[in-house]
């Protein structure tokens, strides 16, 4: 597999060239980790299709996908994005393992679960499997039962500063430096909205979707319009992979 380089223009290169050694962790701010967001996109702007992201995102969109979360100590994503995709552990083939593990990460990422209303999806792979890692942000009443996982607890209360309170959290008690938010679009306007997000990695699917599917971003609304700036622009199979940074 490889990717054309249209911005900077370049000859074709291999994803793994590209999405590994991005060293996101240097960025990070002394209270916070460095925070990359990943989506797939219609050409409408649909983050799904059928309820899932799995048509939209082609080959080069998995790979990208994959490679990313060999890039980050924390893999943040919302309960209804963890139910709908059935989340299992994050990082699982030997390849990627081995990238991590040479880039002076743990095996497998840390995965983060925010839940106010305590309604998380425990019955997904994810928490039956004893390589799994998760930081849980829950209610003090919010019931936990026995799982494989190991499971940390926190009160998501007791953080205080909403999302903002959470970052400084996986910082200071977990030591995450890059953290991957994977959505939903709900979490991912939350995150903007306390201006959390410092890069959005976004592949632009050759389909449209159309109906009445979630949009990559959704809520309230923002201030206003937020800029990026784009850092490459990929194309694979008519698919665009874009890199931009808020900064």
């Amino acid at each position: 597999m490889e990717f054309q380089q249209a911005v900077p223009p370049g000859p074709p290169v291999s994803p793994e060239s590209l999405y590994t050694g991005l060293a996101l962790g240097d960025h990070a701010p002394a209270e916070r980790p460095y925070v990359i967001a990943n989506f797939v996109s219609s050409a409408d702007g649909k983050a799904t299709a059928q309820g899932l992201t799995a048509d939209l995102g082609g080959g080069g969109d998995r790979a990208a996908f994959l490679l990313l979360r060999t890039q980050v100590d924390a893999v943040l994503a919302g309960t209804g994005t963890l139910r709908a995709e059935r989340y299992g552990v994050p990082v699982r083939t030997p390849r990627l393992i081995d990238i991590r593990i040479a880039e002076g990460r743990d095996p497998h990422p840390l995965m983060v679960i925010i839940s106010r209303s305590g309604d998380v999806p425990f019955d997904i792979p994810l928490f039956a499997d004893a390589r799994s890692r998760v930081a849980l942000y829950l209610p003090a009443d919010a019931e936990v039962p026995p799982v494989e996982a190991e499971v940390i607890r926190h009160d998501v209360a007791a953080e205080g500063d909403g999302l903002t309170g959470i970052m400084r959290s996986l910082r200071a008690e977990h030591g995450v430096r890059a953290l991957l938010c994977e959505g939903g679009p709900v979490l991912f306007e939350a995150m903007l909205t306390e201006d959390l997000v410092d890069e959005l990695f976004l592949t632009l699917a050759p389909a449209l979707a159309g109906g009445a599917e979630l949009p990559v971003t959704s809520g309230a609304g923002l201030p206003g319009l937020l800029p990026l700036r784009l850092i490459w622009a990929l194309e694979y199979e008519s698919s665009l992979l874009l890199r931009y940074s808020r900064r």
